[in-house]
């Protein structure tokens, strides 16, 4: 129950922000309009690092739907992991953007694997970044803290992105 209120909690977020300049990013085509990442990813807990590495692969996609000001409701699917050690979380995500400073949240589910088996989870993400180059097609660098609610928390630690908006 609790999961369940985080994620309507943060689309509330996302609605709240409504302002004479928000709208929702209903773009159509389907080939703009998107954020692309991919860097590396270091799991907090020894165990996991023990068993596959201390640095394994994260990429993800991101696209808004809905804009306001400076803030954007996104929804999101990232993978990050090595070998049998994995999530890929869906989430609803909440972002910001001052000057060239990127920040934001997000909450969702994930689907994945850690050291004992596999399970669908509450997930969770937190964000720090900047824009290396603005303009049409922005490049940015993020520092992230990307976890799951599992008590073990194997799947929990610190990503480091590089992205391409189009």
């Amino acid at each position: 129950m609790r999961k369940c209120g985080w994620l309507v909690g943060l689309a509330l977020l996302c609605g709240m922000g409504s302002s004479a300049g928000a709208q929702f990013a209903g773009d159509t085509e389907l080939a703009r309009n998107w954020h692309l990442r991919m860097g590396c990813f270091v799991p907090e807990r020894k165990t996991a690092r023990e068993m596959e590495g201390d640095v394994w692969l994260t990429i993800g996609a991101e696209r808004p739907f809905y804009e306001a000001d400076r803030w954007r409701g996104t929804v999101s699917v990232d993978y990050y992991g090595s070998g049998r050690i994995y999530s890929i979380p869906v989430s609803l995500n909440l972002r910001g953007e001052s000057q060239r400073l990127r920040y934001g949240i997000g909450a969702g589910i994930s689907v994945g694997h850690d050291i004992e088996r596999g399970a669908t989870d509450f997930a969770y993400n937190l964000l720090v970044g900047y824009t290396l180059r603005p303009g049409s097609n922005p490049i940015s660098v993020d520092l992230r803290y990307m976890g799951i609610a599992r008590t073990s928390a194997e799947l929990n630690g610190w990503a480091v992105t590089l992205g391409y908006s189009f």
